[in-house]
Order: C-alpha cells, then structure tokens, then sequence
C-alpha cells in the first residue's frame, strides 16, 4: 500500500507549520502527537535540552532524551512510532517503518530479526555496500608507498 494511504493522520503530512502547534514542533502522522523536529547536522545537545524541557515529552527511544522527535529523513513519523509494528484494519496487513526505504514495509520483509529497523532487502544491500567499501580500504592500504627510514 502506498504510504499516502497507510497514515492514521494525512493532515499532519504538509512541511508547513501549523498554526496551533510551538515552532520546532511537528505532529506525527501516526500518532498525532506533536513532537520536536530533528534538524540533521544540528548541535545534538541543543535539541536535546529543548526536547526535555517540552510538555508533550514521551518515553522513546531517542538516545534516553525521554521524548519523541521527527527525523527529517521519516516523513514525518516520530521516532516512537518508527519502531512500532502498525496493522491496516482493512486487510489485517502488519506493517513496520524501514528507515532504508523510507517507508512502511510488511512486517514479513523483516525477515527473522522483526525489530530490526531495516527489512531484509535494505539489509543486505547494506552488507554489499559495506563489504565493497572494506575491500577498497584494503587495497587502498596495500597500494601506499613504503615509508623510507633515514
């Protein structure tokens, strides 16, 4: 199903802000919750003193800080939600988040590791990319000039 369709709350799916909710902040499009937005190469310790201080703060996973943010990279979903096994009441379909495509996968995608944060496709790609990266590394470091000791 295409993710448009899948979301508990499309309103929340516009990049603009809405008029009610404190700048910084978006509502997820799952939970409906608003929570801080996570701004890519940011001071880490700067959002993370504002996310504490918010009211709207939720136990998550993010980096024990205590509440929800939006990634900019999840379309808008909040990390709480990220994690979450979803089921599409018209089918019954178990969905979950991959942050590799960026977008709800069935749950079976995951293959055996379902809390994986990834579906099996993305996690092998990940496995090729990484093992072409450490070959180039190799014969990176095997192509250097000896050092002359004088």
């Amino acid at each position: 199903p295409e993710f448009n369709n899948l979301v508990n709350f499309p309103g929340n799916m516009s990049q603009k802000q809405s008029p009610n909710v404190p700048n910084g902040m978006r509502c997820c499009v799952m939970c409906g919750q608003a929570c801080q937005l996570s701004i890519a190469g940011k001071n880490k310790q700067k959002d993370k003193s504002v996310g504490e201080s918010s009211n709207n703060s939720r136990n998550g996973s993010n980096g024990g800080s205590g509440c929800a943010v939006i990634p900019t990279q999840n379309k808008g979903l909040c990390t709480m939600c990220d994690v979450s096994v979803w089921i599409v009441t018209q089918s019954g379909l178990e969905i979950k988040w991959c942050k590799g495509c960026k977008n709800f996968r069935p749950w079976a995608a995951f293959g055996d590791k379902g809390l994986a944060t990834k579906c099996v496709r993305c996690r092998e790609r990940q496995r090729e990319k990484y093992a072409v990266q450490k070959k180039e590394k190799e014969k990176a470091r095997g192509n250097r000039p000896a050092l002359n000791a004088s």
